[in-house]
């Protein structure tokens, strides 16, 4: 079983090099030519990656010995071919080479991957755009014709398609579900309950009013969409101008999102509210969402809405901790979205609040496999057999029982 503090990054800060307020990497000397990235980690002259190394040295497991002997060494011995120590000697290393070929070419990709970004290349893939223009519909069926439909740079290899994704799939999952371009659809993933909820969501989103682009962003708005982000961890580190990439896709619309979790602030950290601009906002609190729920005066399904990436509900370890925040979370009436690093960990999560809550939760979207899942692999550096994409796959419930009814206290302001 991979567990969360293995396989999900707590953060992007080797990325970009700094706190919250860090951009995308300035340009820098170049450390690495595009022809020279492969490189066994151990040897690495980037110490980021020989710290990699050492990591699994340390807390690894040699393949052979966890198969076939009760001593279970650490992996010390580096496979030439994909740069990982990935067993304990050259006789194991040999022994289980059929069984390495499986993951050897995966395991090679990301040694790559991680070698370009700290390459001090320019990166050109994360010049991301701007505002959209008024008379530019966006398309949001998949990556590709995001990028193409939001006049990204171009894609020119995998590997940026890669880079890109994982920083974006967080913002863009979230996108994707309250799009009126959504790949989701109803009768499809969208159950009748689902499009209700997305249906409310939307028309505080697209004001009946709202003619182009152009009148949205010249719009004054009263009514913010607030996201919940329940355990938060690597995206509460991403870079604002990440999430204003979310906030670009619906130019008449505030968002104030909230990362809530022990891992949403950093050591040493109090928890704070921040404006990147006069539409998009950040809350940071390091409390369980339990908690935090106490501090909100009221929920409105209307302009509320929650999302858990990869939260391991169903993990053994975390079942019985989670429960008071899902049961506050349904409570609200609010959807809840949730995300998985696999389609065994999503179809876990799913089982789990299927059998703790029964009768209390209506379905609003079917396990699916995520439009907006990262392409890039994670790797667990504790167990190098084990690899997922970072949000897979997309599910949706929420509270059971509510009349879809919105009275604004003041939409005229």
């Amino acid at each position: 079983m991979l567990t969360q503090s293995v396989i999900r990054p707590i953060s992007f800060k080797g990325i970009f090099g700094g706190g919250r307020q860090a951009q995308a990497p300035e340009k820098s000397k170049i450390v690495l030519e595009q022809d020279n990235l492969f490189h066994v980690l151990s040897k690495s002259p980037l110490p980021e990656m020989r710290d990699r190394a050492a990591i699994i040295n340390k807390y690894g497991v040699c393949p052979v010995c966890d198969t076939h002997q009760e001593e279970k060494k650490r992996p010390v011995y580096d496979c030439p071919d994909c740069g990982y120590p990935t067993h304990c000697d050259e006789h194991h290393y040999q022994q289980g080479k059929e069984a390495h070929q499986a993951i050897c070419g995966i395991l090679r990709e990301i040694n790559e991957d991680d070698h370009d970004l700290r390459s001090g290349r320019p990166m050109r893939e994360f010049e991301f755009p701007s505002a959209q223009g008024f008379d530019e519909a966006v398309n949001m069926a998949n990556w590709d014709v995001l990028f193409y439909t939001r006049s990204f740079p171009s894609m020119d290899s995998d590997r940026s398609m890669r880079h890109v994704s994982k920083l974006l799939t967080y913002p863009m999952t979230i996108a994707s579900v309250l799009h009126q371009a959504s790949p989701y659809k109803y009768g499809e993933q969208v159950t009748a309950e689902g499009a209700r909820s997305i249906a409310a969501l939307r028309t505080i989103l697209y004001p009946p009013n709202q003619i182009t682009n152009s009148e949205a962003q010249s719009q004054t708005r009263t009514d913010t969409i607030n996201i919940y982000l329940v355990g938060a961890r690597a995206e509460a580190s991403l870079p604002p101008h990440i999430w204003l990439q979310l906030s670009y896709l619906f130019p008449a619309t505030p968002f104030h999102i909230h990362f809530i979790g022990p891992d949403a602030l950093a050591t040493g950290q109090e928890p704070h509210t921040k404006s990147v601009n006069e539409r998009l906002y950040f809350t940071f609190d390091n409390a369980m969402y339990h908690d935090y729920h106490e501090k909100i005066e009221k929920f409105d399904p209307y302009t509320d809405l929650f999302f858990m990436f990869s939260p391991g509900i169903g993990h053994p370890s975390a079942r019985e901790s989670w429960k008071p925040s899902i049961e506050k979370a349904l409570e609200t009436k609010c959807p809840i979205f949730v995300t998985g690093y696999d389609e065994a960990d999503m179809l876990n999560d799913v089982e789990a609040v299927e059998q703790d809550y029964a009768g209390e939760f209506d379905w609003l979207m079917k396990p699916t496999v995520n439009h907006f899942r990262s392409l890039k692999r994670d790797v667990n550096l504790m167990d190098l057999r084990q690899s997922i994409f970072a949000n897979y796959g997309l599910w949706s419930f929420r509270g059971k029982r509510y009349d879809v009814t919105h009275s604004p206290e003041d939409n005229d302001d």
